[in-house]
């Protein structure tokens, strides 16, 4: 079955998650590779095993998951998903799990990992699934990464509550509170019932309606409620501050901007051990450093 490969397509911004995301597999990995534990990897919106950056024009080898690949097409730059990037690393992982809504996409993971009995894919919501995963990744033997790549405010408060409780596991988070999240909190206040339910699960509180917006009183009463400035770094804030009660350590968030240098969401790192922050953190400040160093290594 031909599925349509335009639907599996990233902006150039993504490889900057998406090589982050590798190199800190890396050195996780590496640094527990000598342990005696069981190492659980958890795609919680895995996506698509490799996506066409959007307006490449990067010769690169022909794609062996896309059929009938137009001419114009040919030049095009074709990038691992984080499953195959996950997947590929030195030093893998004994468990891993990918969850996805999207079945043409879970099918794409089974049919890479057909045979590993390492590999769990599931067409599901990950919230609910990672929760139950809870009793597992409490084990003393277990160690485990969490990838946490929203397409909205879809990530529930309650799912890293659950994965921090473990004690056990380290997370990386999309944070996209100026793609997604800020589009949800309207200029007028308004905002839909079920928006405010989304936000509200995704926060873990209310409290982003009072830092969102403002009300004043006037001679008249109170005005209507206004839209305060600089709302992302506000919202950012109030989520780095929760995510520090529950996690150890939490690093300093990495923006990702798009191609006209406007703001579009933080990865964010979260652990319980300093060697992880220390990790994350050089990784975030450093990831160009790196990569034209292993750019150099290979030539």
């Amino acid at each position: 079955m031909k599925k349509d490969h335009r639907e599996n397509t990233v902006g150039p911004w993504a490889k900057v998650k998406l090589d982050l995301l590798e190199e800190y597999l890396e050195f996780y990995c590496t640094a527990l590779s000598k342990k005696n534990f069981t190492r659980v990897y958890i795609d919680a919106f895995a996506g698509a095993v490799e996506a066409k950056v959007r307006g490449s024009d990067v010769s690169s080898e022909a794609s062996p998951f896309f059929d009938d690949l137009e001419i114009s097409e040919a030049q095009a730059e074709f990038i691992k998903g984080s499953p195959v990037r996950a997947l590929d690393i030195t030093h893998r992982f004994h468990k891993y799990y990918f969850f996805d809504l999207d079945h043409i996409r879970a099918e794409a993971i089974q049919s890479r990992t057909q045979g590993d009995n390492s590999v769990v894919v599931k067409v599901c919501d990950c919230n609910a699934e990672i929760q139950a995963l809870t009793a597992f990744l409490t084990s003393p033997s277990v160690r485990g990464f969490a990838f946490l790549d929203p397409y909205g405010a879809h990530l529930e408060w309650k799912t890293l509550k659950a994965l921090a409780n473990t004690g056990n596991m380290e997370v990386l988070i999309n944070f996209p509170v100026a793609m997604a999240i800020n589009r949800l909190i309207t200029k007028s206040g308004d905002v839909p019932e079920t928006w405010s339910a989304q936000l509200n699960n995704c926060f873990g509180t209310d409290e982003w309606r009072e830092i969102a917006y403002s009300r004043e009183v006037s001679l008249f009463g109170v005005e209507p409620p206004r839209k305060k400035d600089r709302v992302p770094e506000r919202l950012l804030g109030l989520y780095v501050n929760r995510l520090k009660e529950l996690f150890d350590f939490v690093a300093p968030p990495r923006l990702v901007r798009n191609t006209k240098n406007v703001p579009l969401y933080y990865l964010i790192w979260a652990g319980p051990n300093k060697l992880g922050y220390t990790g994350a953190s050089h990784i975030f400040k450093n990831l160009e450093k790196i990569r034209l160093k292993k750019k150099s290594t290979r030539s």
